[in-house]
C-alpha cells in the first residue's frame, strides 16, 4: 500500500533530511514512527502527503506514483488520507459540526450526504453533545477529537497522525490512541508520529525508528517480531549488560534532584537507547517500565 524505495531528501539549503529510506506498510497496519528532533519524521510525513518530493528514490501509495504526480492530481490523492495535526488546525469561527462538514464540502460532497455522515462521525469521537459548540468552548482533548473526526469524515483509507497527543493530558492521550486503534481494527491504516514513548510501549504495534534521516529499527517486540536494525546502532562495546543499562536501581544521587526537563530528556534517551539496542535491551526496558508503574501505584495506595 505504501512503498518508500531508496528515498533520500535533500532540501535546497543543503539539509539532508532522509537518507536511503526503504519502508513498506501494508493496508490495515498500525505504525508508530519515532525519533529525536531532527530525525526526519516531519519530512517523512511531508513526502507521504506529497507536500515534498524525494530527491532520489520513489514513493508509491495506493498505486499513485508520487514522483510523477501532477499538481492537479494531488487533491484527489489526498482524499485517501485523513490528517490529524498536533495543533488541531480547527477553524475558530466554525462550530464542531461545520469544522467536520468543511472537509466534505471541499471535496464536493452533497449536502444530503454531509447531513447524514457528519453526525455519525461526531458520535464516533464522542462529541454529539458538542456539535454546536465552537473550538474555544472545548478542552484541548475535545478539540483533538474534532480534528480526528474531520480526518475520518471522508472515509479515508489512511490516517496520518502527527503528534496527535502532544497538546492533551495523559488520559486523553490514551483515549485518542485507543480510538485510532479501533479505527485500525476496522481496516484503516494508521501512521502515528509521536514522542510519547509511554504510548509506544503500551500498545503492541509496529515501531519505525528514524535517526539522522535513516531507518535504524523497524518491528514489533511484543508480538514476537524481530526488530530489524542497523548493526552500527546495536549496544556494542559496553561494560554494562542490558539489565544493568536499563535498571533504575542504581541511579546516581544527583539524578534524584533533577528537574522535569532533565528527567524527560533522560527518559527519552533511555527509550531510544533501548529501541536502538538489541531486542533483549528493549524487553528489559519494557519490564522496568512496567515495574516502575506498579511500584508507583503501590506507593500511591499507601499514601492514600
Amino acid at each position: 500500500m505504501i512503498d518508500f524505495k531508496n528515498v533520500s531528501k535533500v532540501y535546497d539549503n543543503g539539509t539532508k533530511a532522509l537518507s536511503n529510506v526503504n519502508i513498506h506498510i501494508d493496508k490495515g497496519e498500525f505504525v508508530f514512527v519515532v525519533g529525536a528532533s531532527g530525525a526526519g519524521k516531519s519530512t517523512f510525513l511531508k513526502l507521504m502527503m506529497r507536500e515534498e518530493v524525494p530527491s532520489t528514490g520513489s514513493i508509491t501509495i495506493k498505486n499513485y506514483n508520487l514522483n510523477e504526480m501532477k499538481k492537479r492530481e494531488i487533491p484527489y490523492f489526498r482524499r485517501n488520507m485523513g490528517i490529524v495535526f498536533q495543533d488541531f488546525r480547527l477553524i475558530p469561527k466554525m462550530t464542531v459540526y461545520d469544522n467536520v462538514a468543511f472537509a466534505m464540502r471541499v471535496v464536493g460532497a452533497r449536502e444530503k450526504d454531509i447531513r447524514k455522515r457528519v453526525p455519525y462521525v461526531i458520535n464516533i469521537v464522542g462529541l454529539s453533545n458538542k456539535a454546536r459548540n465552537y473550538p474555544y468552548e472545548l478542552s484541548g482533548g475535545e478539540q483533538q477529537r474534532v480534528a480526528l473526526a474531520r480526518a475520518l469524515v471522508n472515509n479515508a483509507d489512511i490516517i496520518i497522525a502527527d503528534e496527535p497527543t502532544g497538546n492533551v493530558d495523559p488520559q486523553m492521550s490514551l483515549e485518542i490512541v485507543e480510538l485510532l486503534k479501533r479505527l485500525n481494527e476496522a481496516g484503516t491504516t494508521v501512521i502515528m508520529v509521536t514522542h510519547a514513548h509511554d504510548l509506544v510501549t503500551r500498545f503492541d504495534k509496529r515501531v519505525i525508528v528514524l535517526n539522522s534521516g535513516a531507518v535504524v529499527a523497524d518491528g514489533s517486540i511484543e508480538s514476537g517480531d524481530e526488530l530489524i536494525q542497523e548493526s552500527s546502532h546495536l549496544l556494542t562495546n559496553s561494560n554494562l549488560n542490558v539489565g544493568d543499562k536499563f535498571s533504575n536501581k542504581n541511579k546516581p544521587a544527583e539524578e534524584k534532584e533533577e528537574g522535569a526537563e532533565q528527567k524527560s530528556k533522560r527518559d527519552d534517551d533511555a527509550f531510544y537507547d533501548a529501541l536502538l539496542g538489541d531486542n533483549d535491551a528493549y524487553r528489559v526496558y519494557l519490564e522496568n517500565e512496567k515495574s516502575d508503574g506498579e511500584n508507583a501505584e503501590e506507593k500511591g495506595g499507601e499514601e492514600s
